[in-house]
């Protein structure tokens, strides 16, 4: 059963008409949440120069983030195959958007337009996800224990070495070089391999190489079970006792009251655009 579902926009940039790159769907039985990838300022190269002001005013409207979140849910909606098969549909519709839109990708202010993704599909007490990158899904028990969540690959893969590679080039992230070297090294690139494994991190933007990124699964669930489907905007929440009780004896306006309460604290754990969906099994 659907219980609840909503974006909570950055917690700075309410009231100034800053795209929501951010998007979701969701059916009594099936959601995805779509989290486009943050764009440059226009005509802004150094990022360390840039104000909070200065990258209001000069964030691209519309946001090619926007737009491509915007596509993966269209997508998604639109599609009755595996969930799989489904990201896999979103990542060639995203294609179809940049191939519009980017001629020539310089991973700057002509980046390739991008999102990530989680979905569910929830049929006869099973639970079907997919998912690429940070956005996931997350199941507590009746008993708010943590049952299952998906790895955030970007975070326990990519982040270590691209750390290193900051740290050993000297050139910090906003300097518009090392975006180049990150983007084009780190996303969607299967030749990135360390120890044996591959460290890049995936990525909804048309390119083919998106698709091996894509994970899927399903878990059996039981009554009572919490279903969480989330962008990564979420992901500090997760596993505090005070949301899990929330949601565990949820009411709309003690929640939402308790998100805004946390984001307004703690800016740079909590305050980021966030998407959020609920499900219980009864």
């Amino acid at each position: 059963m659907l219980i609840y579902k909503n974006t909570f926009e950055n917690i700075k940039t309410i009231n100034c008409c800053f795209p929501i790159e951010d998007q979701y769907y969701a059916s009594n039985n099936e959601a995805v949440v779509a989290d486009g990838i943050t764009r440059d300022p226009t005509h802004v190269f150094d990022l360390s120069s840039c104000t909070f002001k200065e990258m209001l005013e000069k964030y691209p409207r519309p946001s090619g983030g926007e737009m491509a979140a915007k596509r993966v849910v269209e997508t998604f909606k639109n599609s009755t195959v595996t969930l799989k098969e489904r990201l896999i549909e979103c990542n060639n519709a995203v294609k179809t958007l940049n191939d519009k839109y980017i001629k020539i990708c310089d991973y700057l202010q002509n980046d390739y337009y991008g999102a990530v993704a989680s979905c569910i599909k929830i049929e006869n007490n099973i639970l079907n996800y997919s998912f690429i990158c940070d956005s996931g899904v997350i199941v507590y028990d009746s008993l708010g224990n943590i049952k299952f969540q998906t790895e955030d690959e970007k975070e326990l893969y990519s982040d270590p070495y691209i750390d290193e590679e900051i740290k050993q080039q000297g050139i910090p992230w906003s300097n518009p070089d090392m975006r180049v070297i990150i983007r084009k090294n780190y996303r969607n690139n299967l030749d990135n391999v360390r120890n044996g494994r591959i460290v890049s991190y995936g990525a909804l933007t048309g390119e083919e190489s998106a698709t091996q990124f894509i994970r899927f699964g399903k878990l059996n669930l039981n009554s009572g079970d919490i279903v969480v489907l989330y962008s990564d905007g979420f992901a500090k929440f997760l596993h505090d006792e005070d949301f899990i009780k929330h949601i565990m004896e949820f009411e709309k306006s003690k929640f939402e009251e308790y998100i805004n309460m946390k984001s307004e604290s703690d800016y740079n754990k909590y305050g980021a655009e966030k998407t959020i969906i609920l499900y219980k099994q009864l």
